[in-house]
């Protein structure tokens, strides 16, 4: 169905009058189970599609697009988008769309389990995750547990290349952890969200936020100074997200939003970090043959041992300096304008564990959990974090947990120091691979 809706989009375009249409098409199945510590309260299932399209008349371009039903709905959706181009202002930087459509290689973006569920299996999987706490830990419960799952099929073509499609499933699964004892509380949260069941541990799951849970209770805050801390992976995931990926997506430079403007093969981060950004990575969220223009997916070094090597490009951007997109169009839905961003991001492992780097802290906090990290700011790099489950420690032990101290600093002068280290173990999720890392100096506001 959407391949007869892009095909019958570019030509309704083009019979319109247009000078450029491109028709981007999603077919969404998903089912979802939620629970609490009652049990399981839902299941639902539903189906949707949801298509984007971007006309040019000339210079003035737009994008429009909703939700379809029928083949035929494209029709007055196209017809729309033609008459709002031909009466906005002109784009004078508009270029064209791409003119090469094409796919990579990619592995590992279909799972029978979920496109073909076994519900029972998946209502199991929650009910561990509500039971499994309680049962590690008395003072430990599972306030919530859910499991989505999802089959995707895109589709997307324009006016000079060959429509592109493929399909793929997607799964996530959450845990949300509670711990109690003497008036005090506690809670952590793990999640697994893939392309695949490859790598889902549930149980493993339920004892991870149940050990981050009850080990934190009784937190306290922390006097305000510069400190070394240790950031496990998924929080220098945030980090790297928060404010290191816009920095490095093309239309943020050109805006001059991005405090990375004229940096390329400049010493950016410290010679221990090596950033690459890839779209053909096996199972990852951002895994896909092509990106959201069609163009197709790649690998490329965005840091190379703290040396900036370039940036993250969509076709737009590309085209304004007479470059070729990288494969990074991303669309928040098919509907939206599309804009450069990362599809997978890995940072190279180095040596140790995460053990490791937290027993050779001599003074400092091991992270594991934050909130407010959109309150950091890309365009300066300032972060601003704050800490909701930490560990203090010093000379390698373990003495208090720690929590309502705020990470702040400068983020380039954070990951550039010349003692920054990764550790060699790293852990796959959503759209990272990604080590846990030590930062040798850093503020901490506190009391």
């Amino acid at each position: 169905m959407i391949e007869s809706i892009v095909e019958r989009g570019v030509k309704t375009g083009t019979r319109l009058g247009a000078s450029e249409v491109e028709v981007y098409a999603i077919r969404r199945r998903e089912v979802d189970i939620t629970g609490t510590n009652r049990g399981i309260e839902r299941i639902s299932s539903g189906e949707q599609v949801d298509v984007g399209v971007r006309v040019a008349v000339g210079k003035r371009v737009t994008v429009q697009g909703g939700m379809v039903s029928r083949v035929e709905d494209i029709d007055p959706i196209v017809e729309t988008a033609v008459k709002i181009a031909r009466v906005l202002p002109e784009d004078p930087q508009w270029v064209s769309l791409p003119k090469r459509l094409g796919r990579s290689r990619v592995e590992e973006t279909v799972d029978r389990r979920i496109k073909e569920p076994d519900l029972e299996y998946f209502v199991e999987v929650v009910r561990l995750l509500l039971r499994r706490p309680s049962e590690i830990d008395r003072r430990a419960f599972a306030s919530a547990a859910s499991a989505r799952l999802a089959t995707v099929e895109r589709a997307i073509g324009n006016s000079y290349g060959e429509l592109q499609a493929e399909e793929g499933t997607w799964i996530g699964v959450f845990v949300s952890v509670k711990a109690t004892e003497a008036g005090e509380e506690s809670g952590y949260y793990e999640s697994y969200s893939a392309l695949t069941l490859a790598r889902l541990d549930p149980d493993a799951m339920a004892s991870r936020a149940t050990e981050v849970a009850v080990k934190t209770l009784g937190a306290r805050r922390m006097a305000t100074g510069t400190y070394e801390v240790v950031l496990v992976p998924r929080i220098f995931a945030t980090v790297l997200s928060s404010l290191i990926v816009p920095a490095i997506c093309a239309d943020s430079v050109q805006k001059g939003r991005s405090p990375l403007k004229g940096k390329v093969d400049t010493k950016v981060l410290s010679e221990n970090l090596t950033i690459v950004d890839d779209g053909t990575y096996p199972g990852l969220m951002g895994t896909r043959s092509f990106d959201d223009e069609g163009v197709p997916t790649g690998r490329k070094t965005v840091f190379d041992r703290g040396l900036l090597r370039g940036f993250l490009y969509d076709t737009y951007t590309a085209l304004v300096e007479g470059k070729s997109s990288t494969g990074n169009a991303f669309r928040r839905a098919p509907y939206s304008t599309p804009a450069p961003w990362v599809s997978n991001l890995l940072v190279e492992p180095g040596k140790g564990s995460l053990d490791d780097l937290v027993r050779d802290l001599r003074r400092g906090l091991v992270v594991y959990a934050t909130i407010g990290e959109w309150l950091s700011n890309p365009v300066s790099g300032l972060l601003n974090a704050t800490v909701t489950n930490g560990i203090y420690v010093e000379n390698g032990e373990e003495k208090h947990p720690v929590k309502g101290v705020v990470l702040s600093g400068n983020v380039y002068e954070a990951l550039g120091s010349m003692e920054l280290r990764v550790s060699g173990t790293t852990e796959s999720f959503d759209r990272f691979v990604v080590p846990a890392v030590y930062i040798p100096k850093i503020v901490l506001a506190g009391e």
